[in-house]
């Protein structure tokens, strides 16, 4: 891990498995542009939940880029300035033009006249499910070189959508996507800018995308009252504390950093199935997906907790027979389990399998993701997951004390409790 510092996201993508490469500069101007916005929005979603140029009906070109996370759609329409007018004159014509592409991708969705999408990438297929996706977003992206300027007061009065959306310059799509890095800090910043947007609390004026977030910052009370108003004192403290910081610094100057990409690196990875391993590769790719939105929840500052304790852990886990390590995100009752072993990946499954059937009555939640991989410095990287969603043991079921032992004591563990 070389990260820390000022890294950039094109320094982080070179380094990430399996990342797709930054697309090579060609005489499609237009078309350099869409694949550019594509492959920012993976920096922060991973390649297994952005879509490029997505096919809808009868074969037609649906989006520029579109993003399925969980319960969240995105659709992305880019136009790309090649005229010599004026950045705002050229962009009241191309801003209304993208908006109503994106009310029509809205409806299409809506009315389920489009229902799948192909991820080309991995060749996997995404069935859009409404009583799933129940956020439909939309986003426009300018790409032109401008001063700072308002494109939402060039909205016609009628073509203003009814679903959350924004409107952003390629350069403020970058500043976007190296802050918020994240599928967790992308989509709370998005809900937040549309938020402050609508309310008038501050303008998100083109090419000024740190200004804008600094605006947001300064509006967060308001923004977040009505969403706190029943949390507890230290937790509404330590969310407003924890989102200003993330508007105004960058995360990726902090010295500690590096220890998030451990928890990256499971998400990149997650997709790396080896078919002799696998009785079912298209479950194991379903799990793959699984495993990059689990972990997609994770936001920027509770990766770099997480990554620290799994570091110390990998290192011990060198001395020991097994290291593992658990935290809870209690709101959702989500148990998160880490193994370090030795054993070889057939007995860690199957090690992994039992201790998370365990900790479903240990710790008195069903849902479970769980991974095993090798201790630090043993000469590779791989990694086993379970995900559990039910109670796999029956009521009463007498569980071996020396067994449940096996899994850290609640007040010693680490807890992330919100």
């Amino acid at each position: 891990m070389a990260y820390g510092g000022t890294v950039d996201i094109y320094e982080q993508m070179t380094t990430r498995f399996a990342a797709t490469y930054m697309p090579v500069p060609s005489a499609e101007v237009t078309k350099d542009n869409e694949r550019l916005t594509q492959w920012y929005l993976e920096h922060s979603f991973f390649r297994d939940f952005v879509y490029r140029n997505p096919v809808g009906r009868k074969g037609k070109e649906f989006s520029d880029a579109l993003v399925v996370y969980d319960d969240t759609i995105i659709v992305i329409q880019n136009k790309t300035q090649g005229s010599p007018r004026s950045p705002e004159d050229w962009a009241e014509s191309a801003v209304n033009d993208a908006i109503r592409q994106l009310r029509g991708s809205f409806r299409m969705i809506r009315d389920e006249l489009v229902q799948e999408f192909e991820n080309d990438v991995l060749c996997t297929k995404m069935r859009i499910d409404l009583t799933k996706h129940i956020h439909i977003y939309g986003m426009v992206v300018l790409a032109q070189d401008c001063r700072p300027y308002d494109a939402y007061r060039l909205i016609q009065k009628d073509n203003w959508p009814n679903n959350p959306f924004a409107v952003m310059t390629l350069n403020d799509l970058l500043e976007t996507i190296d802050r918020m890095d994240t599928a967790a800090d992308f989509i709370t910043y998005f809900e937040l800018r549309y938020d402050a947007t609508r309310a008038g609390l501050c303008a998100a004026l083109m090419n000024d995308e740190i200004n804008t977030m600094i605006r947001i910052g300064e509006s967060l009370p308001k923004l977040l009252q009505r969403s706190l108003s029943s949390a507890a004192p230290d937790v509404r403290e330590r969310t407003l504390r924890l989102q200003r910081q993330n508007l105004v610094t960058r995360i990726k100057d902090r010295t500690d950093y590096k220890f998030s990409v451990l928890v990256d690196d499971i998400i990149a990875r997650a997709n790396d199935v080896d078919p002799d391993l696998v009785e079912d590769l298209g479950k194991a790719r379903d799990l793959a997906h699984v495993v990059g939105q689990t972990y997609g929840f994770l936001d920027r500052e509770r990766r770099i907790a997480i990554g620290k304790w799994m570091l110390d852990a990998a290192v011990s886990a060198r001395s020991q027979e097994n290291r593992i390590i658990v935290h809870i995100r209690r709101p959702i009752g989500q148990i998160f389990i880490y193994l370090f072993t030795k054993a070889d990946r057939k007995l860690r499954r199957e090690y992994l399998y039992a201790i998370s059937s365990v900790a479903q009555e240990k710790y008195k939640f069903n849902k479970v993701m769980a991974m095993a991989t090798e201790p630090a410095d043993t000469g590779g990287r791989s990694y086993d997951f379970v995900h559990l969603k039910e109670r796999r043991f029956r009521e009463g079921v007498d569980i071996p004390t020396d067994i449940i032992d096996q899994l850290p004591d609640p007040d010693t563990m680490c807890q992330m409790i919100n």
